[in-house]
């Protein structure tokens, strides 16, 4: 267990990291794009500061140097640079001014953090702004704690995400005891997913490193949560339905389908998703505000103006009406500042796709939308921003797999006749059929596609799915603005490219039992739809009653005689809106069936989360808006860093003494006859341990025991291209659990993808027998564990009757 004193150290270290890292994205966004404001503002400073994590992690991983102390440094002393370089007394004049940029103070700067931004209610908003931000909080805060109930399960028995044991925990705890990012680790012997982008491993391992537990991989994704919400506001904010584009992800979000793998453990699907969807909306923000600028200035009056609404962190209005006194107006259209918001969208994008590959179609549409949303002109400029920004935020992992498989993406074998640079496989898991391959099977539509789509996206699935298609289409054709018909024409091709993606029909002939795993593949697609749809009935409920001017009350041109009328559609309005929200919630409600979180045994610890993570904060941020002191805030904050340490520690306690000890067979876990392997892990440290059968090397996460000190390797043999594959020969099998000096070896059958509950003999157990250097100590069906005592005798294999080579695979 951890001891309360070195519990206060990893805080304090977090709070280092955290604290330094915002401190240099508030530094830089102020400095690069000082015209930005409210809550584009704070996702761009959201999406640098983990990119600066990203790049100090990757930085010191590739010289060995990834410790705790060395990037806690590290992050401090970067933010030190920043401010020396930015600040009065350092050098900041040149790079401003090289920028395009006048030199503003570091000071002042960092004073309007938390500057009160009080603005008169846009006319064009049908709701009040104390309504809309009440019901935007409100749902926020209800999907936190329907994601609270799944994360209390986990804590109770520990993470049981199949691919969270598989992959992404090993992934982060190897980086975080090699202090390496450099090398491979491999899982198993049927898959290469050691190739797979490894951004959201980065993460776990850096809470790893700082905690030495697995505690923060628990939560780590509510902070994507939290990206995903604040990037669907910044696509609605502008045309005046940034509350109800909150609500419409909100029905993805807590859908079954993320809630069941996201919370309590190290799934990466959303986290590509909050990344692509954070990357529309800068794209959105940046031409809404390129789009304001122009028709402010009387330039482009052709071109229908944007609705820029105020909220609770200031808006257009407020912008307009009291401009920064040091603000130097050509910053607000300089080619500098339109290519660093160009940039920060490349690299939310390059983090998705280093973050998970089958982004790649998004990232590819999307760059193809931003070379046509640039002016004529500045196409170049604009693509080498963007591949420049992408490739610096996901492009490590695919040079390092060019480095060590000679291709950057070796899942792809060929490209028509062209062959390249492969692993090659002994053994394969299920065929990797994709949803396009049954476009017309109408028996495996009613037999697989309906009831997970339905257990998916619940009841109302149709209706969820037609809305997210529906809304694309209106606004790739009757979008108004352009950037609003290109986000449209993504939406349509990622959900298209998700129907041709391998894997998301696997399963054997006729029998996709995979399909609704992986009806995640589709999730970025559908959110960035599902966005749209507030978008576009606005628009076209605004067309309907008129066209509105910013910061006028009524039609464009309103004659005093027309006010009644104005008024009258301004009550229209109103009641379409609260139409709107209700139609939405409903769906949220019956579909996600959030009756959940005030019927579940865990539903105390879900609102406590969702209190702690949600409600307290906006209400910090409310009395901050109507005139509490800043420091005041400041102190609330901390105040609530400290009561969530505190509520830590017996929580963390609990965990780990929870941690893989269910002994229950209705809810074991991980299941797969290795719920006893698991407990007996429990209690080893520092152990080298060795795993044969790829049961074991699926789960293998929970062999490295509570303090994850153990070594675990999988044994197998190393091939050209980065192959890794199984051990044919008993002889050949002996020789590697020699060579890696094992403490203890782990034997499990081989696992099969289409009937789990069959699972198909695996000969390691068997060349084994007779050995008198290894000794039984856990048997569980199947399922052994050994402790080896000495070097085995690979000459003993020409006496075994088992048989000498043979490669278990997958029937069919």
């Amino acid at each position: 267990m951890v001891s309360a004193g070195s519990y206060v150290l990893s805080a304090v270290m977090l709070a280092a990291l955290v604290l330094s890292l915002g401190f240099s994205a508030v530094l830089l966004r102020r400095r690069l794009l000082p015209e930005w404001e409210g809550p584009p503002a704070r996702l761009v400073e959201s999406i640098v500061a983990i990119a600066l994590l990203i790049w100090l992690s990757e930085l010191l991983g590739v010289f060995g140097l990834f410790y705790a102390g060395a990037l806690v440094g590290a992050s401090v002393a970067l933010a030190a640079g920043i401010a020396l370089v930015l600040g009065p007394g350092g050098r900041q004049g040149q790079p401003g001014r090289a920028l395009g940029f006048s030199p503003r103070s570091w000071r002042h700067s960092l004073s309007r953090w938390g500057e009160k931004q009080d603005a008169a209610p846009d006319r064009a908003t049908p709701v009040s702004l104390s309504e809309t931000t009440l019901v935007a909080i409100g749902v926020v805060a209800l999907v936190f704690a329907h994601w609270g109930l799944t994360t209390a399960d986990a804590l109770s028995r520990g993470i049981f995400n199949f691919d969270s044991l598989w992959y992404h925990m090993p992934f982060a705890v190897e980086m975080a005891k090699s202090h390496s990012v450099t090398g491979i680790h491999y899982t198993e012997t049927v898959f290469t997913n050691w190739f797979y982008p490894q951004n959201s491993e980065l993460l776990h391992a850096v809470g790893v490193l700082i905690t030495e537990r697995d505690t923060l991989s628990l939560f780590l994704n509510f902070g994507w949560l939290a990206v995903a919400f604040l990037a669907a506001w910044c696509i609605g904010r502008p045309y005046g339905c940034g509350h109800l584009s909150v609500v419409a992800v909100a029905i993805l979000l807590s859908s079954h389908t993320l809630v069941v793998r996201e919370p309590g453990a190290a799934k990466n699907d959303l986290m590509a998703a909050a990344l692509l969807l954070a990357a529309i909306a800068i794209l959105v923000s940046r031409e809404t505000y390129l789009t304001r600028v122009a028709w402010g200035r009387g330039a482009g009056r052709a071109r229908r103006p944007v609705f820029r609404p105020a909220d609770s962190s200031g808006g257009a209005n407020s912008e307009a009406k009291n401009p920064a006194p040091d603000r130097d107006p050509s910053l607000t259209t300089g080619p500098a500042s339109q290519m660093l918001s160009l940039a920060v969208a490349g690299l939310a994008t390059g983090m998705a796709v280093g973050t998970k590959s089958t982004a790649l179609a998004m990232a590819a549409a999307l760059t193809v939308a931003v070379i046509a949303l640039s002016p004529t002109g500045r196409r170049w400029a604009g693509a080498g921003w963007w591949f420049a920004a992408a490739f610096a935020g996901g492009g490590f992992w695919y040079l390092r797999n060019l480095i060590v498989a000679g291709n950057p993406l070796p899942q792809l074998e060929s490209l028509g006749p062209i062959s390249l640079p492969h692993p090659e496989r002994l053994q394969s898991g299920r065929p990797d059929f994709s949803v396009a391959h049954y476009a017309t099977d109408t028996a495996v539509w009613t037999e697989y596609f309906t009831p997970e789509l339905h257990q998916a996206f619940g009841i109302l699935w149709p209706l969820v799915l037609a809305a997210a298609i529906a809304g694309s289409l209106i606004a790739l054709i009757w979008g108004g603005e352009r950037v609003l018909r290109w986000m449209g024409a993504v939406a349509l091709f990622g959900l298209l490219a998700y129907h041709f993606t391998p894997l998301t029909a696997a399963g054997a002939e006729g029998a996709p039992e995979g399909f609704g795993i992986n009806l995640r593949y589709a999730v970025p697609a559908l959110l960035a739809a599902i966005v749209l749809v507030p978008v576009v009935v606005r628009q076209f409920a605004s067309a309907a009653g008129g066209a509105v001017v910013p910061h006028s009350g009524g039609r464009r041109g309103a004659a005093p005689e027309h006010m009644g009328e104005g008024r009258r559609d301004r009550t229209r309005g109103r009641a379409a809106w609260w139409l709107s929200l209700a139609a939405l919630l409903v769906v949220l409600v019956v579909s996600d069936r959030l009756d959940a979180v005030v019927r579940d045994p865990d539903r105390v610890f879900a609102w406590v989360l969702a209190l702690l993570l949600v409600l307290v904060p906006a209400a910090l941020l409310f009395a901050r808006r109507r005139g509490v002191p800043q420091g005041a805030v400041a102190v609330g904050f901390a105040a609530l860093a400290v009561a969530a340490v505190a509520i830590g520690y017996p929580v963390q306690r609990d965990y780990l003494d929870d941690r893989f000890r269910n002994a229950d067979p209705e809810t074991s876990i991980p299941g797969m006859r290795l719920d006893s392997a698991y407990r007996w892990a429990r209690e080893v440290e520092d152990a080298r341990i060795g795993l044969a059968g790829t049961t074991a090397g699926f789960l293998g996460y929970g062999f490295y025991g509570t303090d994850l000190s153990n070594h675990v390797h999988y044994l197998g043999v190393e091939g050209p291209h980065g192959a890794f594959n199984a051990i044919p020969a008993c002889r050949e099998f002996r020789a590697v659990v020699n060579a890696a000096e094992l403490d203890y070896l782990v034997t499990a059958p081989f696992l099969n993808f289409i009937e789990t509950d069959e699972p198909i003999a695996s000969p390691e157990a068997g060349w084994l027998r007779g050995e008198p250097a290894v000794t039984s100590v856990d048997r569980s069906g199947p399922v052994t564990v050994w402790r080896v005592r000495g070097r085995l005798d690979p000459a003993a294999c020409a006496r075994r009757n088992a048989p000498l080579r043979y490669v278990p695979q997958q029937p069919g």
